[in-house]
């Protein structure tokens, strides 16, 4: 530790005795870096305010009616993009910051926009939207420019950007329609020509395949029931007109062309319901062979009453007509005949929808199973293009709303300012590090020349660095001559250093 001391009691003996050199080294230094100091041109500082309006009087009217935004992101992007190269670029032109750039070099006209992006200060708070734009210029008026630019492009940016997505995003939207509607026309046409191939057998409002073939087996199994109650009412009649005495008188004989059977009735009834049938089906369809068939048993057994009535007797028959029992037993009779062969139709024509749909028990689920992909298939283009229609007219609405108000306004607060006192250089400071770096100079240069030059100031010294030993040393004499002119010396280096540090102070003073 002492060595330690020691070392450095010798080092500042060193310095000491060339303090001269510290002081002529640092009032030199010093005078420069003031001088350059004094030279720095003056930074006037432009600001503007803006406030971020976002509350418009129609977006609540119209929600629901247009696209909604996110305003928040939307005024965070514009904000972010604000100092992008296209928008740098055009607030140099803007504020005529390229005169005298050449624009053939690019290296040049880059750095100047990267020094335009550095020195232009965008402060704000995204709660309150209050945002502060600062630019510092060595020209006043072109740092009022430049801010007046930067509120000019921003404006534009937020304008251009809100319009330009919305026309984007209705050209996507009728792009995807066109797209839509062609494959929606393909899905109609597929859809068309499938039901043309498969007309008669596809699914009904009855059901599908399954449900169609229970119900014509339940219509099946109903009307056999029928047809044997109708068989035992008409076995019964037969039985009760055997049975029966006819007792009475003769009358006269009708005439054949008078008779009127019980068929007659249901006869017309049946040729009216074919005549229906025929305007609206072929004659190949299935209810209308069966209502021929039906016709057809019913004319052949109104044939064979009518020549039964004309093989009768006169008194046969005129006992007959006198007897209204057995006469109402035949009109039974007659009737049940009648509905006995409509029923035999009937069976007949539902066992031969019943077995025609047992004959496709493996083809028709096929078809309705590619019916259904083919429906899936069409409701989904479907739904897809009226979506976009109406997103279409929801983006139509957006335009034309924005045309009309933007969601987004920049009302300006403050417009660009600048005041008359430069905001820089700090002159006081940089004079403070320019004085303070003059005395640690003019120490290092003193302390290299001791360290280059080295003499020696103690025994000590001298016997550690020669490695002898030192046996006696001589002491100066100091006469009356020189003890005068090492007073002048040390009273010249002290007001030397005095008028250095009022030089300071004097400087400081004036540029406070």
């Amino acid at each position: 530790m002492q060595d330690i001391i020691g070392l450095v009691v010798g080092y500042l003996r060193e310095v000491w005795s060339r303090r001269w050199l510290v002081v002529l080294v640092s009032v030199v230094v010093a005078l420069a870096g003031w001088f350059v100091v004094i030279k720095l041109p003056d930074q006037y500082q432009a600001s503007a305010r803006f406030y971020v309006d976002t509350q418009t009087l129609l977006r609540p009217l119209l929600r629901g009616l247009t696209v909604q935004t996110n305003i928040d992101n939307q005024v965070n992007l514009i904000v972010k993009t604000l100092l992008s190269r296209p928008n740098t670029k055009k607030i140099a032109l803007m504020a005529d910051l390229d005169y005298g750039v050449d624009e053939s070099n690019p290296e040049e006209f880059e750095a100047l926009m990267t020094r335009l992006r550095k020195d232009i200060k965008l402060k704000g708070s995204k709660r309150e939207n209050v945002y502060t734009v600062e630019y510092t210029n060595a020209n006043s008026a072109t740092a009022k420019n430049v801010v007046q630019s930067v509120l000019t492009v921003l404006v534009e940016s937020s304008l251009g950007e809100s319009r330009e997505e919305t026309v984007s995003a209705q050209r996507f939207i009728d792009q995807q329609l066109r797209e839509y509607e062609k494959r929606l026309e393909e899905d109609e046409n597929k859809l068309k020509e499938f039901k043309r191939k498969h007309a008669g057998i596809m699914p009904s409002s009855e059901g599908d395949y399954y449900q169609r073939l229970e119900a014509a087996r339940a219509k099946y199994d109903s009307a056999k029931l029928e047809l044997m109650e109708l068989d035992r009412k008409h076995q019964a009649l037969q039985r009760q007109l055997k049975g029966e005495e006819p007792s009475f008188g003769f009358t006269e004989k009708p005439a054949v062309s008078s008779i009127s059977t019980s068929y007659d009735s249901r006869i017309a009834s049946l040729e009216e319901q074919l005549d229906s049938l025929l305007l609206k089906y072929t004659a190949q369809h299935p209810d209308v062979k069966a209502t021929r068939e039906q016709l057809g048993l019913l004319k052949r057994a109104r044939n064979k009453e009518l020549a039964q009535l004309k093989q009768q007797s006169p008194s046969n028959s005129s006992s007959l007509d006198q007897n209204p029992v057995y006469q109402q037993l035949k009109v039974n009779l007659s009737e049940v005949e009648a509905e006995k062969s409509s029923m035999q139709v009937r069976v007949q024509s539902f066992k031969e929808k019943v077995d025609e749909l047992e004959k496709m028990v493996n083809t028709i689920p096929e078809i309705e199973a590619q019916l259904i992909a083919l429906n899936r298939g069409y409701q989904v283009t479907k739904r897809k293009y009226e979506d976009l229609l109406s997103r279409r007219e929801s983006a139509q609405i957006s335009r034309k709303a924005s045309q009309a108000t933007d969601d987004i306004q920049f009302k300006v607060i403050d417009p660009p300012h600048v005041p008359n006192e430069p905001v820089g250089p700090h002159r006081p400071l940089l004079m403070s590090v320019v004085f303070i770096f003059s005395i640690m100079l003019g120490l290092g240069v003193a302390l290299l020349i001791a360290l280059l030059k080295p003499s020696f100031t103690s025994k000590k010294i001298l016997s550690d660095v020669t490695g002898l030993p030192v046996l006696g040393a001589v002491n100066a004499v100091v006469n009356d001559h020189y003890r005068h002119r090492q007073r002048l010396f040390n009273l010249t280096f002290t007001l030397t250093c005095i008028a250095f540090i009022a030089s300071y102070a004097s400087v400081m003073v004036l540029f406070h």
